[in-house]
């Protein structure tokens, strides 16, 4: 790979996949999300959004199925502790004073929501495994929506962008495309995200609307003529995980070291091939579906991803009888 290619193409895509510039990301995680984004389904590079927000499509309807099955959804609850017995099985949630009993724990939070539960636990960080998550670390990212007073012609609806931050990546979205909520207005509203954004999080909203501006007007030269009627910036501290050289080693499964709390998000090692998003969502199956195992139930159907396109199962099919004849034609002079 050329000095050119990888500045010019590799990057850009680890900027908005990892989330941090290629020297700072696992190779072992760069091969999974190329694989899974770019390599083995080419069409389906693309980001699908709902057609309306998450919480109206997704999580209202969710905590309403919920509470219609006789569960609680307990808001400002903050997780502290888990109660462990002696035999190694948790018990119940500790929320600060309040213990709430439980035959089963899923965890669900993010890298750093899970590094903090441990440095505040007196249970947890008994286990090296937990307290070795402290090895892993976590990117700052940032989001900035802006309403404009006209329409602008957008050639697509998702963009990936690169060659403004050298170490940060961005993409902006058509929600007027996008979202069934803003399709009839007659100004254009997007949506513009930076990955591994640790130097705009210094700025205030004012100097970031500005620079998204810029930037969106360098992409498409008609926002040069369109006014920001309305803008909201979101800024998040270690917001999502960072795939770091090393990292793997201290990644755990959804079974945890103790017998009955589970683990989901996108930092949960899975067999399942997915990522991002999709890895948290399945892992969260997975985890829901050890608890059934456990308690019994009806266990949640995980769609597998879709097979290998042709080309590329004939590449691997390839490569693998390959190196079956190297391995028997050239003797092994490696050290055991």
């Amino acid at each position: 790979m050329s000095s050119r290619l990888y500045k010019d193409a590799f990057e850009p895509m680890l900027l908005v996949g990892l989330f941090a510039p290629g020297e700072q990301c696992s190779a072992a995680a760069t091969l999974g999300m190329l694989y899974y984004f770019i390599l083995a389904h080419q069409p389906d590079f693309d980001v699908v959004w709902c057609r309306g927000t998450v919480g109206e499509m997704i999580f209202k309807p969710w905590v309403e199925k919920i509470e219609s099955l006789g569960g609680k959804i307990l808001t400002n609850k903050r997780v502290t502790d888990i109660v462990v017995n002696n035999k190694g099985v948790a018990k119940g949630v500790c929320c600060d004073n309040e213990i709430f009993a439980a035959d089963a724990v899923i965890s669900s939070v993010s890298i750093s929501g899970i590094k903090k539960i441990v440095t505040e636990s007196k249970v947890l960080n008994q286990y090296p495994e937990f307290s070795n998550l402290s090895n892993l670390g976590a990117i700052d990212v940032l989001a900035a929506r802006l309403w404009f007073d006209k329409k602008v012609d957008i050639p697509l609806p998702s963009n990936a962008c690169f060659g403004f931050d050298q170490t940060t990546g961005w993409t902006f979205f058509d929600l007027n495309n996008l979202h069934d909520e803003y399709k009839d207005l007659s100004g254009s509203v997007i949506e513009a995200d930076f990955y591994h954004a640790n130097q705009l999080l210094t700025m205030n909203d004012e100097q970031i609307i500005k620079k998204v501006h810029q930037y969106l007007t360098t992409c498409v030269p008609g926002f040069a003529n369109a006014n920001i009627m309305e803008s909201r910036v979101i800024k998040v501290r270690q917001g999502v995980t960072h795939f770091a050289p090393g990292s793997y080693q201290y990644l755990l499964r959804a079974k945890s070291p103790i017998t009955n709390l589970y683990l989901s998000g996108d930092w949960v090692i899975t067999d399942h091939g997915s990522w991002s998003q999709e890895k948290a969502y399945v892992t969260g199956l997975e985890a829901a579906n050890l608890v059934v195992e456990q308690l019994g139930g009806n266990p949640a159907t995980i769609i597998p991803v879709e097979p290998d396109e042709p080309h590329i199962k004939l590449g691997r099919e390839i490569n693998q009888n390959l190196r079956k004849i190297i391995d028997n034609l050239i003797p092994q002079f490696w050290l055991p």
